[in-house]
C-alpha cells in the first residue's frame, strides 16, 4: 500500500513520503486510494501533499496512548536549577533537575538546562576525556527536545540553545567544522523562532549574540554568511541583549544572569566601551560572592583592563564553600593578578592551576607567565627551567599559546628591564611602570625588539593614564619600525591608535588605523587583534 500511494502521487520513495503513506494506511484511507490513482499526474501530486500536511497536524499534536504529551514549564524550581547552573553550583542544579524530572516527566525544560552541565564543565575544564564522555549527550538531548510541542516558543529556543553551546563546546576542542555547523543550525532555528513568535523575548539573548559574532566577519567575507542565511552587525546585536535586560516587565524573567555575562563580554570586547561595561556592573549589585561564573567575568574583564587589584579582590572574595564546579581557571587568574604586581605568591597559584587542570589550553601560557615573573625579579635560571617547559606541554592552539611557543623557540630572553615595567603597566601599576622606564630612551636598547617594546609601553602608559597626545607619538614610532616584525606591537599600537581616534570622533583616522592593524601579517596575537580592529571598523559603519 506505501508503493501504491508513491505511485499515485508520482513520488520518488523518501522517508517523508513513507511516513504519510503509512499514516494513510492506517487510517483505512483505502478507498481514496483508488480514486486518487484516476486522477491527473498534477492533480494527484496536490492531493497527496496537502492529506499529508492535514493529516500530520493532529498526530503532532496528539500523543500515543500511553506516550507523554511533552511541554515546556520554566516553573519556579526550574528557574532554580538555572540560576545555581549559572552560578556554578553544578550539583545542587543537577539535584533540582533531577527532582523535577521525577515529579513532571513530561517538562523538557530540564533537558536543556542540563546541557549547561556539559557545557560550562567542558568549557572551563577542558578535560578531553570527559569531553568524549560527554559528546553523546547532544544527540540523546535533541532527540528529547524534538518531541516537544512544536507549537510552544521554547521548543526552538531549546533547540538552539542546545546547537549554541556545542557550538562553543566543538571551538573548545577545536572541531571547527561542527563548531560552524551547529552554530548556523542555532543562528537559522532561533531566526526562526523570531519570525514565529516575535514577542518572545528570550529569542534576544542567543541571537543578539549569534547577530553580534557574524556583524565581526570582515565584508569582503559576507557573501559567505549571505548564503548561508545569516546577517548580523555589532551594534544592533549588542542591542537586542541590552533591550532584553532592559525589561523587567515578566516577559524577561529568566536568563537575565547569562544575558548579563554575555552583554558585558561582547560590550567590552567587540563594542570597546570599558567605562560603560564597568559602570554598569558596579550599578547592577551583582553577586560576586556567590556567582562564581560573575567572578570569572570581573576577574577576566579586570585582567584586560590593567585591573589586576580588582581582579586580586573578587577572586580572593568569592565563596569557598562545597558544591561549587571545580575550576582551574580561577588559579590561573590569581596568578596573573599576582604577576602584574610583581608578587612572588603568583608562582604557586600557577603551579595549582596546572595540577589541577586536564586540557590543553593555556598551558604554555602559564608556563610563559611563570617565567615572566622569574626573568622581572633577575631570577634568570629559574626563568630558564619554566622557558623549556613550554616546549614539553600543551598545545598551540590559542593566541597566547603560540605566543608562549614562540618565546620559547627563541634564543634571546626578555629584557628584565622592559619586561618589570610591562607587567607592572599591565595590572595597573602605571607609576611604578613609568619609575622603571624613567631615564631611558629606545636608543639605550641595541635589539630592535626591545626599542619596539620601549616605544609601545611608553604609548601604552601614557594611554591609560588619560594622556593620548603624549601617546600618539610613541605609537607611531612603534609602527614605523615594526610594521612588518613579528612582534605584535606595531599591530597593537594601530589599534589602539584606532581607538583613541575613534573617542576623538576623528572617525577617518579612526578607520585608516584600524584598517593598518588588520593589514599587518604573522604577528603574534594576528587573529584576536583583528578581531577588534574589524569590530572597530563595523562601529564606524566603514567597510572591513
Amino acid at each position: 500500500m506505501v508503493v501504491l500511494l508513491l505511485w499515485c502521487a508520482g513520488c520518488k520513495y523518501t522517508d517523508h513520503s513513507i511516513a504519510y503513506a503509512r499514516l494513510l494506511q492506517k487510517r483505512r484511507l483505502n478507498f481514496y486510494f483508488i480514486f486518487v490513482a484516476v486522477m491527473p499526474k498534477s492533480l494527484r501530486v496536490a492531493l497527496v501533499l496537502v492529506l499529508g500536511l492535514l493529516l500530520s497536524l493532529p498526530v503532532a499534536a496528539l500523543p500515543k496512548n500511553g506516550e507523554l504529551k511533552y511541554t515546556f514549564d520554566f516553573n519556579n524550581r526550574c528557574r532554580q536549577a538555572y540560576q545555581a547552573m549559572i552560578a556554578l553550583r553544578i550539583a545542587d542544579a543537577n539535584r533540582l533537575l533531577q527532582d523535577e524530572q521525577r515529579d513532571n516527566p513530561e517538562n523538557l525544560i530540564p533537558v536543556m538546562l542540563a546541557n549547561y552541565d556539559d557545557c560550562l564543565t567542558l568549557l572551563f575544564n577542558g578535560n578531553a576525556a570527559e569531553y568524549k564522555a560527554r559528546k553523546a549527550n547532544f544527540s540523546k538531548r535533541l532527540d528529547m527536545l524534538e518531541k516537544g510541542d512544536q507549537l510552544s516558543p521554547w521548543y526552538n529556543y531549546c533547540i538552539g540553545s542546545l546547537y549554541f553551546q556545542w557550538a562553543a563546546v566543538y571551538i573548545r576542542f577545536n572541531e571547527n567544522f561542527s563548531a560552524g555547523t551547529a552554530f548556523r543550525k542555532s543562528f537559522l532555528t532561533l531566526k526562526d523562532n523570531r519570525k514565529k513568535f516575535p514577542d518572545f523575548r528570550y529569542n534576544q539573548v542567543l541571537l543578539g549574540v549569534e547577530e553580534t559574532v557574524v556583524g565581526t566577519i570582515p565584508d569582503s567575507y559576507k557573501w559567505i554568511t549571505n548564503i548561508l542565511g545569516m546577517r548580523g552587525d555589532v551594534k544592533r546585536g549588542v542591542g537586542q541583549i541590552a533591550d532584553f535586560l532592559n525589561h523587567r516587565d515578566g516577559s524577561a524573567s529568566v536568563l537575565r544572569e547569562e544575558a548579563i555575562f554575555y552583554y558585558c563580554y561582547l560590550k567590552f570586547f567587540l563594542l570597546s566601551d570599558q567605562k560603560a561595561v564597568w559602570k554598569y556592573l558596579d550599578e547592577s549589585d551583582l553577586d560576586m560572592r556567590n556567582n562564581h561564573l560573575y567572578v570569572f567575568l570581573k576577574a577576566n574583564l579586570a585582567l584586560n583592563d590593567n585591573k589586576a587589584a580588582v581582579a586580586e579582590q573578587v577572586l580572593s572574595g568569592r565563596s569557598q564553600v562545597a558544591g561549587y564546579l571545580q575550576a582551574p581557571i580561577f588559579d590561573y587568574q590569581m596568578g596573573v593578578a599576582l604577576m602584574q604586581k610583581t608578587d612572588e605568591d603568583c608562582l604557586g597559584y600557577f603551579q595549582r592551576f596546572l595540577n589541577k587542570y586536564k586540557g590543553n589550553l593555556f598551558v604554555k601560557d602559564a608556563y610563559q607567565k611563570m617565567a615572566y615573573y622569574c626573568l622581572s625579579v633577575g631570577n634568570l635560571p629559574q626563568g630558564i627551567v619554566y622557558k623549556n617547559k613550554i616546549l614539553q606541554s600543551g598545545t598551540a592552539q590559542t593566541d597566547a599559546d603560540k605566543q608562549a611557543q614562540r618565546f620559547a623557540e627563541n634564543v634571546p630572553m626578555p629584557n628584565p628591564f622592559l619586561l618589570k615595567a610591562r607587567l607592572l603597566c599591565d595590572g595597573g601599576y602605571f607609576s611604578q611602570a613609568l619609575g622603571v622606564l624613567k631615564g631611558k630612551r629606545a636608543g639605550d636598547f641595541p635589539d630592535i625588539a626591545d626599542k619596539l617594546e620601549f616605544n609601545y609601553r611608553y604609548a601604552r602608559i601614557y594611554t591609560l593614564m588619560g594622556q593620548p597626545e603624549r601617546a600618539i607619538p610613541f605609537y607611531e614610532a612603534t609602527i614605523r619600525t615594526g610594521s612588518t616584525r613579528q612582534e605584535h606591537y606595531a599591530a597593537r599600537s594601530a589599534l589602539e591608535l584606532g581607538q583613541i581616534y575613534e573617542q576623538e570622533g576623528q572617525n577617518d583616522k579612526a578607520i585608516a588605523s584600524y584598517r593598518q592593524c588588520i593589514s599587518m601579517k604573522n604577528h603574534d596575537y594576528k587573529s584576536s587583534l583583528d578581531q577588534k580592529a574589524k569590530a572597530g571598523i563595523n562601529r564606524l559603519g566603514g567597510k572591513s
